[in-house]
């Protein structure tokens, strides 16, 4: 026999860009899906320190501002499965890789 408790437990309930400041929030329109969040521990010899975990929540906006020319961007798998388009408007200003579709773009 099972017996069953709910707990509350901790969730981000609120995204804050560390470059610009904007802030989303996960029931609110489009919640996180314009926000990437990062984070990893940096390896011994690291610039970032010896053994430094690392975190940084960046909106996409920002991403695209100081990444733009290095991001390398292709349609998700979701996005060319026919049932949707990707998105044109995001890379608008940044250089391609020379390995994608023109007509993608």
């Amino acid at each position: 026999m099972r017996f069953k408790d709910v707990r509350p437990q901790p969730f981000v309930f609120q995204l804050r860009c560390d470059r610009c400041g904007v802030e989303a929030q996960y029931n609110v329109d489009d919640g996180f899906n314009n926000f990437l969040q990062i984070g990893f521990d940096a390896s011994w010899g690291s610039d970032l320190g010896d053994g430094n975990h690392v975190e940084l929540d960046i909106c996409h906006a920002c991403l695209k501002q100081t990444l733009g020319p290095w991001l390398r961007v292709s349609p998700a798998a979701w996005a060319t499965s026919g049932q949707t388009s990707p998105s044109n408007n995001f890379m608008e200003g940044v250089e391609q890789r020379p390995d994608q579709d023109q007509d993608l773009l």
